[in-house]
This record gives structure tokens, C-alpha cells and sequence, in this order.
């Protein structure tokens, strides 16, 4: 409405209550107190209808944000046909590719921190790592263990830490929780625009 009847002013103090809940910095994600359709308040839109306010307003730099938060439903979600949630065709190809490519980069990942850092034998008998490599067998099932929470703890919410204290210890835990980090933000982050269609952080 404040587009429609030109109400210029208006329109940029909304724009600007948006820029918390759809961070393009990644401190500025990690110190957000509202992500996403939160912002909107109660009841939450559905996350492809805010997908839509923001293209059709053409509210760049809130795409790539806005476009993971609908992959956070899954397919069923986004693909929905209900009214005023079914995307546009180019956009929703371009998410449903992302979505593959984010589970792609999300799984070479979690092998890389789990069957290459040489991750050793934990002292902490709780520990999932406190077994020896010999038997071969116990290792390999206990990183398997690893590094399927890794890949599904966060159910396709892949700039999430996964929780690992249940099967690590906290040493342990820690340890892999800042090499996630250091994925989390270096690939996911920085690549998220690029993966859903939108170029990169500079270009939005």
C-alpha cells in the first residue's frame, strides 16, 4: 500500500524494520533476535508469501534470506498451489536447484569433518569417539553415527549447528561444532545467494 499510493517515507521505514530478520551479513544472522516471517508477527505468513511481497516489491537484498527460509518447509511446502503461495516458475527452479546443491555441499561436508580430520580415540568413556580404531568395525560405526546426525540434525536447516552432546563428549562436541561453524559460514553463507538464484551477497 505504501508503494501503491507513494508513500516513499513509509515504505522505507518498513523496508528497514526488515533488514534484521532478513540479514545479508552473517554476524548480522548470528545476533538476530527475529529471522524470517517472524518479523511480521502473529499469524506467520507463509514464508513463499513473503517470498512474493518481496519480489513484486522488488526488495533484493531480503531474496536470498527469504528464499532459504521457504526451503525450510521442503518440497511439499514450496511447491505449494494454495493461494498466494505458489511461486513464480524461474524463482522456484532456481530454489528447488539450490535446495540440491545446498544438500550436495552439506554432505561433502559433514564426510570431510567426520571421516577426514582425524578426529582420534576420546578419553571421556561417554564419548561416541572412546573406541579404537581396531576393531575396525566399532570406528566405523561410531563416525558413521556422526556423521548421519551431522547431515539430518538439522532438517534442511543446514546453517544450524547440529546437536552433537548426546553422542560427543563436550571437548569433543565443541571441537566439531567450530569446524561446522567455520562451513557453515564460509560455504553456506557466502554461497547462499548463488545457490538460490541470486547472484551474490554484493549483488542484492
Amino acid at each position: 500500500m505504501a508503494t501503491k499510493y507513494g508513500f516513499s517515507d513509509v515504505r522505507e521505514a518498513l523496508v528497514e524494520d526488515l533488514n534484521g530478520a532478513y540479514p545479508t551479513k552473517w554476524d548480522c544472522f548470528e545476533a538476530a533476535r527475529v529471522l524470517g516471517e517472524a518479523v511480521f508477527g502473529s499469524p506467520k505468513p507463509h514464508p513463499n508469501v513473503v517470498l512474493n511481497l518481496f519480489l513484486e516489491q522488488n526488495i533484493k537484498f531480503a531474496l536470498p534470506f527469504a528464499a532459504y527460509r521457504a526451503t525450510l518447509g521442503g518440497l511439499p511446502a514450496l511447491v505449494s498451489d494454495t493461494p498466494d503461495t505458489v511461486l513464480p516458475r524461474l524463482p522456484l527452479a532456481s530454489i528447488i536447484h539450490g535446495m540440491g546443491a545446498m544438500k550436495q555441499v552439506t554432505m561433502l561436508a559433514a564426510h570431510s569433518l567426520v571421516y577426514l580430520n582425524d578426529l582420534g580415540v576420546c578419553p571421556d568413556r561417554t564419548c561416541i569417539l572412546n573406541v579404537h580404531v581396531n576393531p575396525a568395525g566399532g570406528r566405523r560405526e561410531a563416525l558413521n553415527k556422526l556423521f548421519n546426525v551431522i547431515l539430518s540434525g538439522s532438517e534442511g536447516d543446514v546453517l544450524s549447528t547440529p546437536s552433537l552432546r548426546p553422542l560427543a563428549c563436550a571437548s569433543c562436541s565443541t571441537l566439531l561444532e567450530r569446524v561446522h561453524l567455520g562451513f557453515r559460514k564460509d560455504f553456506v553463507w557466502e554461497g547462499l545467494p548463488g545457490l538460490l538464484g541470486w547472484g551474490s551477497w554484493e549483488s542484492v
